[in-house]
């Protein structure tokens, strides 16, 4: 297919665009260029719900949120203006949320308050407390100077520090849903399970070379319910200061009154293949990882509870004995929604993407059992490893047959080829025989002609969904994974597509990816990161084009930290330094705070360059799908995780001992 690149369309408004933003800022230069610095201490910042803006000095003008730079001991003063009507507040607070000193809250729009103080090495943030989660920014003491333009800023996050930021938030959107948050069906929750529990614990640690979890009272979670509001209900006891060592998920718990309490395949399977996926990323790195980590504790509790799921979902967790996401007969034909507290389906409609998420999972599921990883094996399988290869076997016999291209199409989008695309290239190298191997090639050509009718010449895809550079990424990304299948040949319209993306998609004036839609606003879901992300790494990982990596890291920069598709970080990943610094998880917003999980969208305003939280919910199979596509281009680019999620590349665990306990 030959790449034809129109100077007309979205690539050329977004360069239009940049041009008349730059020919303006180089016109407004000589009017600012009048008006006196302020002094070194002085700050003047603009207050609106989005965030807070800079004005001045030079250093952070034109920035939302930027750090202020204070030198302990000297007296500063913080002159903020009040840009939208709504009520805010200056305060300063502490590493631990504390407050430090503040204004009083001002709603009149054009209004200013001031704020006289001496700045300490104990003051770590500024917020308005009323509006937490969206104006909040970083305080440096002790010297240094702040990065003077948005440009160097920008440089200095590079592919190595975005895949490190991908690599821990991929952790903790896991890590949230697994053991800490309770959204969905947990485990234990009856007297049969509680003896399990217990009796699978001490033969976990005796593997593990702790003496106790890493996590205080775990909320284990088999089968997650598809939403909830990652708010805390108390205030959470976590390592985020000095003196706590581990998390006590009790204290840390979401509102289950603002849960769907519905299990779809989509949740559960996207939670668990994350799950699966760190199993073996802690192995590959046992002899790296920090012992308080505990990471052959975790590698062993993560191939459990994934174990447990498929046991509850597909085998006998349901009403009449069958698998609870299953309709009950030989087929292993999917429901999408069932409720387990009430006992019943609230979704018999078999779809696609349900299916395609449940067999990638699946997949890699036989993956861990067949190479006998660590996790798995110890203590012992709860599953033999013949059971997983025949419900992923059958799983995959029931999507080929119940999903052909044309009803894809018909339930969804051209989006949905490419997950199913990637699904059955994970399969394929992965199939229980030959001959199901065979269907698997045939089935992934089928819809890869599909994708390829609906591709034209300049690799645009026709898409039905909202987001343009999603479908390319995901399209791009499944067209690769299922190349990896012996005659299955796709790469170059895979390339036709993923270089319209990095190419024609990208806004370099925003540093992030048009969505196509052309009306001033991107907007971006979960998902639709996770696509983009997929697409990328494809094309770094497989393609090599140039340019890939430089794009993903401003491009999640932008989106998950300034943009604040990731809502909070941990200590682990956070840099006091970096230009977009997320808050620590008490002090997210709310009156506990939140979770450090993704938000489910967020949306970019071209004219006037800022971001927003559109929408504040947690979509469990959006978040841990993009939490899959985070571990995979992980941290440094595959040098901690090994594969960079292709196929048949991170089957085989490393070269460790492995024990296993009576």
């Amino acid at each position: 297919m030959n790449h034809d690149h129109s100077s007309d369309g979205e690539g050329s408004a977004i360069r239009r665009r940049a041009m008349l933003k730059l020919a303006a800022g180089v016109a407004g230069a000589g009017v600012l260029g009048n008006v006196a610095t302020a002094e070194s201490t002085t700050y003047r910042l603009g207050a609106k719900i989005s965030g807070w803006q800079g004005r001045q000095p030079a250093a952070v003008q034109g920035q939302t949120n930027p750090t202020l730079t204070l030198e302990p001991g000297t007296e500063y003063e913080v002159v903020w203006e009040n840009l939208d009507g709504a009520p805010h507040n200056f305060t300063i607070t502490d590493q631990n949320g504390n407050n430090v000193v503040s204004t009083e809250t001002m709603s009149n729009q054009g209004e200013t308050r001031s704020l006289t103080f001496t700045a300490s090495e104990a003051m770590s943030q500024y917020v308005c407390t009323v509006h937490p989660s969206t104006m909040v920014g970083d305080i440096r003491t002790g010297g240094g100077t702040t990065k003077t333009t948005q440009a160097a800023q920008q440089a200095a996050y590079d592919w190595r520090e975005a895949t490190w930021d991908s690599y821990w938030y991929s952790l903790y959107n896991m890590n949230t849903t697994i053991a800490v948050s309770g959204v969905g069906v947990l485990f234990p929750h009856n007297e049969q399970q509680q003896k399990l529990f217990t009796k699978r614990l001490k033969g976990i640690l005796k593997n593990s070379d702790v003496d106790r979890p890493p996590i205080k009272n775990p909320n284990l979670n088999v089968a997650p319910f598809t939403e909830g509001d990652p708010h805390f209900t108390q205030k959470p006891v976590a390592p985020f200061s000095a003196n706590v060592e581990r998390i006590h998920a009790d204290t840390m718990a979401w509102d289950r009154s603002e849960m769907s309490g519905v299990v779809s395949p989509a949740s559960v399977a996207w939670t668990h293949l994350k799950g699966v996926t760190w199993a073996k990323n802690f192995q590959a790195h046992f002899d790296v990882l920090p012992s308080d980590m505990a990471p052959k504790f975790r590698a062993q509790l993560l191939a459990t509870v994934a174990q447990l799921a498929i046991k509850t979902t597909l085998v006998d967790g349901g009403p009449d004995g069958n698998g609870a996401l299953t309709k009950g007969d030989d087929s292993l034909l999917l429901v999408s929604g069932f409720n387990p507290k009430q006992g019943t389906v609230v979704d018999d409609t078999a779809r696609p993407t349900q299916h395609a998420a449940m067999l990638w999972f699946l997949s890699d599921m036989t993956s861990l059992a067949n190479g006998g990883w660590y996790g798995y094996v110890n203590p012992e399988p709860l599953i033999p490893a013949r059971k997983i290869q025949q419900l992923t076997d059958g799983v995959a016999k029931t999507t080929m047959k119940a999903f052909p291209p044309e009803k894809i199409l018909e339930m969804g989008t051209t989006r949905d080829l490419g997950v199913m695309l990637g699904a059955v290239g994970w399969y394929g190298t992965h199939a229980g025989s030959e001959r199901l191997r065979s269907r698997a090639v045939e089935y992934a050509n089928a819809l890869a002609s599909a994708v390829e009718e609906r591709t034209a010449s300049s690799g645009t895809v026709r898409s039905e969904s909202k987001n343009q550079a999603a479908t390319q990424g995901v399209v791009g990304q499944g067209l690769l994974w299922a190349s990896q299948l012996p005659n299955v040949t796709h790469e170059e319209t895979a390339r036709s597509v993923l270089t319209y993306l990095l190419q024609d998609l990208w806004d370099d004036d925003a540093g992030t990816f048009a969505d196509g839609t052309g009306d001033g606003a991107y907007t971006i879901t979960a998902r639709d990161a996770g696509d983009i992300t997929g697409g990328v790494n494809a094309a770094d990982a497989v393609l090599g084009i140039e340019g890939a990596q430089q794009k993903y890291a401003s491009f999640y920069n932008q989106t998950f930290n300034r943009g604040r598709l990731q809502r909070a970080e941990r200590p682990p990943s956070r840099n006091e330094d970096a230009e977009f610094t997320l808050p620590l998880p008490q002090n997210a917003g709310g009156e506990f705070g939140q979770a450090a999980v993704y938000n489910t969208e967020v949306t970019y305003d071209t004219a006037a360059d800022e971001w927003s939280v559109s929408n504040d919910r947690f979509t469990t199979a959006q978040a841990l799908y993009t939490a899959n596509q985070d571990i995979w281009i992980g941290q440094w680019a595959g040098d901690f995780f090994e594969g960079r999620g292709v196929p048949g590349t991170n089957d085989s665990p490393p070269g460790q001992q492995q024990t296993t306990t009576e």
